[in-house]
């Protein structure tokens, strides 16, 4: 049976619109990975990005190393407090940094009669995550006798107190704790001769 001449034209036109069509499939599908311009446009906005939260993380992470140490000197100095109170006799606090004799970088607190909670010396270093010159610990207790040192006697109160730098100025202790190299920081606040002790932050934390 011959086929008829009209069905013969209409496969014609068929066969010719299909295949354009089918070359613009596979054009497409050869293109489909990415240009070197493109790559390129894809690593520069990273880039900016990057370079924009970089700041606000490592403020971050300063943040929380001298929150971690300043809340590790207040619960330290608290500690002292409790256990003078408890054995009615004194405990002297000496806080150890790199400036001080023996050097410590992370400071350390060392304390005359050992404390059941922590023995006679505390790493402030936040359980090992804080490494050599990434804090740094000043105070304003270098003239106190002991030098270095806060005493909590019997009644948990404090023996002395450094003097004022001026008439206005109250007596009071200042543990400071500061984040390297940024301005960071936070601080301990011993501020009566009967223990009472807050923290505080930024310019508060200056040593007078």
């Amino acid at each position: 049976m011959k086929t008829p001449p009209i069905l013969l034209k209409l496969l014609h036109k068929s066969i010719a619109k299909t295949t354009p069509n089918f070359n613009k499939t596979a054009s497409r599908n050869d293109d489909g990975g990415f240009t070197l311009l493109e790559v390129l446009i894809v690593v520069l906005i990273l880039g900016i990005f990057a370079s924009i939260a970089a700041p606000g993380w490592l403020g971050f992470i300063n943040r929380q190393r001298v929150r971690t140490v300043n809340d590790r000197v207040l619960q330290t100095l608290r500690s002292a407090q409790s256990e003078a109170k408890r054995t009615k006799s004194d405990i002297v606090v000496t806080f150890n940094n790199d400036k001080s004799t023996p050097a410590a970088d992370p400071p350390t607190v060392t304390f005359s009669r050992p404390l059941p909670t922590g023995g006679s010396t505390q790493q402030l270093n936040g359980g090992g995550e804080i490494k050599a010159r990434q804090i740094e610990l000043t105070h304003n207790a270098a003239n106190l006798n002991p030098a270095n040192s806060i005493v909590f006697n019997y009644q948990g109160n404090v023996n002395e107190l450094p003097a004022p730098v001026a008439p206005a100025t109250n007596k009071r202790l200042v543990v400071t704790v500061s984040a390297l190299p940024s301005s960071t920081k936070q601080c301990v606040i011993v501020e009566t001769i009967l223990g009472g002790m807050r923290t505080d932050e930024g310019a508060a934390c200056n040593i007078p």
